[in-house]
């Protein structure tokens, strides 16, 4: 029973990392322009690319390895997260002006 979890869970794991990966990073290569500098369209189409040779590596039975899941994972989760600097740091308020001084 052990092992077979041992084997099952970093399969699904890492299958739930790819699947988000091309969710995301797909959809983006194909919104990029011209303009996009090479270096990031560079690593979107990497992205792409592994994980979809990944899941195919894991619908041939490979198993991967635990540092390999967690790489997969934290990519998946940066993807997945809202990059834009205005959400994640808010600004500060400005203080409403005094009606009684003017």
């Amino acid at each position: 029973m052990i092992p077979l979890l041992l084997t099952l869970l970093p399969s699904i794991a890492s299958a739930l990392a790819c699947v988000i990966i091309l969710w995301r990073a797909e959809p983006a290569l194909n919104r990029m322009t011209p303009g996009t500098h090479f270096t990031v369209r560079l690593a979107m189409w990497l992205l792409v690319v592994g994980a979809a040779a990944q899941l195919l590596a894991l619908a041939m039975g490979t198993v991967p390895q635990w540092p390999t899941v967690v790489l997969e994972l934290g990519v998946a989760c940066l993807l997945y997260c809202e990059r834009r600097l205005r959400v994640l740091i808010p600004r500060p308020r400005k203080p409403a002006a005094d009606p009684h001084l003017f």
